[in-house]
């Protein structure tokens, strides 16, 4: 499979700090549907605290020297994670990564979510480093827009398959996605006329998590991402349009999923986007 969609890297769908990432025109089509760049600075990188999600990434991680000479590179797996977990980068530490649709990543590429869940970056299968021989050597001097391209371009020759939408799980996480976890899993089901029990079992079995924590995944970005735009959000409002039942729902979503408030979450977010 050839990418035939190349990314807009003028047009970011989301910035924050040192990362940024990117929607693939093609991404209706292909298994995987999103790059991103978390670009490190050379001096005092900053923690900072991830959302849970259900997409793993494989991601070519570039190590420099303070005179800007690669002096590492290696291809790994990040995330999925089901719950909040931090990323503290060493200076000048770049992540360049292309996200995969968790409903695809066995399948299409040999990675099972749920074996990397919740675990630091780690070293991508012998088989997809093989595959990207061509962009692990473009990192060793290339910028990283150049490394996105050629990395995509890799992965998709890699995932040889025609991209097929029809199996239940891939329908069922496409809506998600959609309706950033809108859905309940019976309305799921029954527009896809499958029993509900069927559905989540597939589901499970392919995405290593339940339709509902992903929904929950889904929700608790939606409102993050709607919040950090604003100053002071109006938490109501973002708590009804994200999906929440209202605003006490969202609140313990967060400290579950995340250990702290949304207020608080939002907090954290706004300083990384003024340090930027």
């Amino acid at each position: 499979m050839e990418s035939q969609a190349p990314t807009d890297f003028s047009a970011p769908v989301h910035k924050l700090g040192q990362y940024a990432a990117w929607m693939r025109a093609d991404a209706a089509f292909a298994p995987i549907d999103l790059v991103w760049l978390s670009a490190a600075p050379a001096c005092n990188p900053k923690r900072h605290r991830m959302l849970p999600h259900g997409e793993p990434s494989i991601a070519i991680r570039r190590r420099r020297d303070r005179h800007g000479h690669v002096t590492s590179l290696d291809l790994t797996i990040c995330g999925a994670y089901s719950r909040g977990a931090y990323y503290a980068p060493s200076p000048s530490e770049e992540l360049i990564g292309v996200r995969l649709k968790p409903e695809a990543s066995a399948t299409f590429f040999g990675v099972f979510p749920a074996d990397f869940v919740n675990q630091s970056p780690r070293d991508a299968p012998g088989r997809v480093k093989e595959a990207c021989h061509r962009s692990l050597l473009a990192a060793q001097s290339a910028p990283a827009s150049e490394v996105l391209k050629l990395l995509c371009e890799d992965l998709l020759r890699f995932s040889f398959k025609p991209w097929d939408c029809a199996t239940p799980e891939r329908q069922a996480a496409a809506l998600l996605r959609g309706a950033n976890g809108r859905l309940r899993c019976r309305e799921i089901a029954a527009v896809l006329d499958v029993s509900e029990r069927h559905l989540r079992r597939r589901f499970s079995d392919h995405l290593g998590i339940t339709p509902k924590t992903y929904a929950n995944q889904l929700r608790l970005t939606a409102a993050a991402l709607t919040a950090e735009k604003v100053a002071n959000p109006d938490w109501a409002q973002i708590a009804l349009h994200a999906g929440f039942h209202d605003q006490s729902h969202m609140i313990n979503a967060f400290s579950d999923a995340l250990g702290v408030s949304p207020t608080a979450f939002h907090r954290e977010r706004r300083a990384l986007a003024d340090s930027n």
